[in-house]
């Protein structure tokens, strides 16, 4: 083989193996090019192809960062007389006793309100029609755990002005917050008229209303009560929508993360609301309210979850109760001797902000009184109990000791009631139940 004819052969050898390195470097340039690709920002970049994740996948959690308090409340505290001298003591006035179960119903509560029915004062007490209680009351209503009292009730009034500041100071000696009632026209003011709580990290204002005040004028104190209605005395049928929408407006301007609303409304042992409630109510949602929790009535009346719509056209979880009835009370009459102690989860975005109403159940009570049975010989005549404990103790063959058969009897058809009012499928009870059932599926 002749020089020429070998240097031909490696020159066609190097263009063979310079052209395979060519192609193959060619190739690892290729493949790396989507990892350089990837790593580019894209935020504000429309139409850039890269395999970052899908934006129109499924997202991650909406809310990543959440504080969730909760919320206990109970209805109306009605003081008839016999209360008193079931907790009359040697040294005054002890009424723990009376409330039963409920310092275990709230004690795993963030926060916890009631409605105070009465004014406190000293001296002689009394009942309907002008109701006047120990102050004792108050140190009791601590001591079961409630942190805030409404007082803006048909009754508030009862022992006029006097009554009221010595009421407030009372509320305040016990540890007690409040609102509705005032005692100066500049604690109103400086108030806006609400009180704010901290709620397990959620903010929560309260603002309470009365749509009359036991036909007692407030004539020169007009200041001391919130009043809803221009008619308070004659009717409450005119509501002041200008006061309560300026009210809304101002809490949720003050940084309120949810509005709760007290309302004394409606017609005392109507089961169902009137029309003017459901007026109200949806001009509360519309305006602002989160939570509406209605009294006066002494029985139940409707609760219920539902979507509703502000003035701006957003769109929330709205919570309302037409009346819870009597919390603690030794009324006779059909349907004031039940209630519940309702549960109200709040959460709470901390990133953005928002808060909503994340879940709500309540408890069934009864106020048991052993009066009605002829029971003397048992310790006590009234108590707040659980009612299903009551219910299943007897079921289970194992009757707690005042729970005869004609007692178990008006306890099933309570319960009954309860649930044909307040709506079986909030009772906490039937909440676990369907879950341990959808578990076990």
């Amino acid at each position: 083989m002749n020089k020429k004819f070998k240097l031909a052969l490696i020159i066609i050898a190097l263009t063979v193996v310079l052209v395979v390195a060519a192609v193959l470097i060619a190739s690892l340039i290729k493949r790396d090019e989507p990892a350089q690709q990837t790593a580019l920002p894209t935020a504000g970049v429309s139409g850039l192809v890269t395999d970052a994740p899908d934006e129109t996948a499924e997202p991650s959690p909406e809310h990543v960062n959440t504080v969730t308090g909760t919320l206990a409340v109970g209805g109306d505290i009605v003081m008839h007389t016999g209360l008193n001298g079931e907790a009359m003591t040697d040294t005054g006035y002890d009424y723990v006793p009376i409330f039963g179960i409920l310092r275990d119903f709230i004690a795993g509560a963030d926060y916890s309100v009631c409605s105070l029915v009465t004014t406190l004062g000293s001296g002689s007490y009394t009942a309907y029609p002008l109701f006047k209680s120990p102050v004792d009351l108050a140190y009791s209503i601590a001591d079961v755990g409630f942190n805030l009292v409404n007082t803006a009730t048909s009754h508030c009034v009862d022992s006029f002005k006097d009554g009221i500041d010595l009421t407030l100071d009372v509320l305040d000696e016990a540890g007690l917050s409040h609102v509705g009632t005032y005692r100066t026209q500049e604690e109103r003011v400086n108030s806006g008229n609400r009180f704010t709580a901290d709620v397990g990290g959620v903010n929560v204002a309260f603002l309470s209303y009365t749509c009359d005040t036991n036909a007692i004028p407030v004539a020169g104190f007009e200041y001391a009560v919130s009043i809803c209605t221009t008619d308070y005395l004659s009717g409450g049928t005119e509501i002041d929508y200008d006061l309560i929408e300026d009210d809304l407006a101002a809490a949720k301007e003050s940084g309120a993360d949810i509005v709760f609303v007290f309302m004394s409304w409606g017609t005392e042992f109507a089961t169902e609301p009137s029309e003017q409630q459901y007026e109200l109510a949806d001009f509360l949602f519309e305006h602002g309210a989160d939570i509406i929790v209605g009294g006066h009535c002494r029985v139940p009346q409707p609760m219920e979850l539902r979507t509703v719509t502000d003035a701006e056209g957003n769109e929330r979880t709205g919570f309302i109760c037409y009346s819870l009835g009597n919390m603690l009370s030794c009324q006779n009459d059909q349907y004031t001797d039940i209630s519940a102690l309702v549960n109200i989860e709040l959460t709470k975005d901390t990133d953005t902000g928002e808060a909503w109403i994340s879940d709500v159940s309540y408890k069934p009570i009864y106020m048991a009184d052993l009066y009605d049975y002829g029971i003397n010989d048992y310790g006590w005549h009234y108590r707040m109990v659980d009612l299903h404990a009551a219910i299943d103790s007897y079921d289970s063959g194992s009757p707690w000791e005042f729970i005869t058969d004609e007692v178990y009897r008006d306890m099933a058809a309570a319960l009954d009631a309860v649930h044909e009012y307040f709506g079986a499928e909030l009772d906490s009870a039937v909440k676990a139940e369907a879950a341990a059932e959808t578990a076990g599926q």
